[in-house]
């Protein structure tokens, strides 16, 4: 029977650097010699079937894994080399399985950049048809972006996910083991998957907090996270491989359609899982049912930040286990809304999150501290907010850590269920929804003027307020 050759000396090199073996070890066991593996490794001699067969034997590798997937790749890089961009530049088929063989990571990277590439030319297109039939200034109001539209759909709807959900507790026992969950999560990434995980030094990996290379199948995670942060990094990338199908089912229950829509709740629902796995339901609600909801107490109890504790409250939706119906509301230094979510949606008719003089706002000033208040908005309404400062990663030199204002909301009429029965300041703040909509005169923090108001321009008395009005 004649043998058929495969070459394939990139891939079994990678795998032998994978394993930490060097040729002569990985020759010894192969039962060849280094002379011989080198040539292969350089694709100057085939793998034949008997030495794909010792292959399979001695390190499990079937033959679908040593020929790869590079004529996909190959195909994508004649698209690539035949745009109008590159005329002159096509290279032979020869070259372009050569790269998509020898350099991978190259070759997929160089797709990925003509497909933003084309892409951006899409969105200018339809940028330039818009400015077009509406005129410059009217594009930016009415027409929102693809992360406007899915902060929009995640703040109408519960933030609880009962299958996701269901499915993360189930992997987490999985998991947890006496060696814990970060060890866990590492084992179970290399028995499912056989991917490796590796903290590097910032200085390594500035950009990102963690990122997955499929063909060394290594996760390498940012050590200038902290502790909790890299858990939620290694987490988010167990939901990815463990989860995969309720992740996208948990994404359609958004209502979204549009890919870019799509691509982005299915991050945040590997967020979500990776909460879950951090803080299985279950446990987490029974614990914070017990201690009153003290979130302080509860980062604590599982090894996680503050930020996760508020995230996981408002989540506890189940219908025979549900918590306390939280709101959460996060904020950055200039002010702008990152998260808004809540265990029945976010109240924004009722509470908003958009006035200067609450708590969130003033967390900045005051680092560290628990901030805990009253809030009346009027007609009856009234909150107990929770808020704290937290920061996002350790800085590097001539870095800063990125600061978050994290705000939990609750109706007052729940308090006594928690331990926050009395405020930091026996006085109650009156806030409003935001300025747009807030009918409280004379407010030194207000910086828009009421819609529903008239101004009252006297040039014989000035309000401490920038934008007095008739009442």
């Amino acid at each position: 029977m004649a043998e058929q050759k495969i070459f394939a000396g990139p891939r079994i090199k990678r795998f032998r650097t994978s394993l930490d073996l060097n040729q002569t070890a990985m020759a010894k066991a192969l039962d060849i010699s280094p002379s011989y593996l080198n040539l292969v490794e350089r694709n100057q001699r085939p793998l034949t079937v008997q030495l794909i067969l010792k292959l399979a034997k001695v390190y499990n590798l079937s033959p679908e894994e040593l020929e790869g997937g590079a004529d996909s790749v190959v195909t994508g890089l004649k698209e690539v080399f035949a745009d109008s961009l590159l005329e002159g530049e096509l290279p032979g088929y020869e070259e372009l399985f050569e790269v998509a063989d020898a350099a991978p990571n190259v070759a997929n990277g160089i797709l990925k950049l003509h497909a933003g590439y084309r892409n951006l030319l899409t969105r200018l297109s339809d940028l330039n048809t818009l400015i077009a039939q509406e005129g410059a200034a009217d594009v930016s109001a009415t027409h929102s972006l693809a992360h406007d539209q899915v902060r929009a759909a995640l703040e109408d709807r519960p933030n609880y996910y009962d299958t996701l959900d269901r499915a993360c507790e189930e992997l987490s026992r999985d998991i947890f083991g006496d060696r814990g969950l970060w060890a866990g999560m590492q084992d179970w990434l290399l028995g499912k998957h056989h991917i490796r995980v590796q903290l590097l030094p910032v200085e390594v990996m500035p950009e990102w907090r963690s990122r997955y290379d499929k063909h060394s199948q290594r996760l390498f995670i940012s050590d200038r996270l902290s502790w909790a942060d890299r858990i939620e990094a290694l987490a988010m990338h167990v939901a990815l491989f463990g989860l995969s199908d309720d992740l996208d089912r948990a994404a359609l229950r958004a209502g979204l359609q549009q890919p870019d829509e799509l691509a982005l709740v299915r991050l945040y629902m590997a967020r979500y899982a990776a909460h879950a796995l951090m803080m299985p339901y279950r446990k987490f609600q029974q614990t914070a049912t017990r201690i009153k909801y003290d979130v302080e107490a509860l980062a604590a109890r599982f090894s996680v930040s503050f930020m996760h504790a508020a995230f996981r409250l408002t989540t506890l939706g189940r219908t025979d286990a549900k918590g306390l119906p939280f709101a959460l509301l996060v904020v950055d230094q200039a002010g702008a809304s990152l998260d808004r979510l809540g265990t029945e949606g976010f109240p924004k008719s009722d509470f908003g999150g958009g006035c200067g003089r609450l708590d969130v706002y003033k967390c900045f000033a005051a680092r560290g501290r628990l901030h805990v208040s009253d809030v009346d908005l009027g007609r009856d309404h009234r909150y107990v907010t929770i808020a704290k400062l937290v920061h996002k990663g350790a800085a590097a030199h001539g870095t800063a850590a990125s600061a978050r204002a994290v705000m939990l909301v609750l109706d007052e009429s729940l308090r006594e269920k928690t331990v926050y029965t009395s405020p930091d300041d026996a006085a109650v703040i009156e806030v409003g929804v935001n300025c747009r909509l807030c009918e409280r005169p004379h407010c030194a923090d207000r910086h828009d003027a009421p819609l529903t108001k008239p101004l009252a321009l006297d040039e014989a008395a000035f309000s401490i307020s920038a934008f007095d009005f008739k009442v």
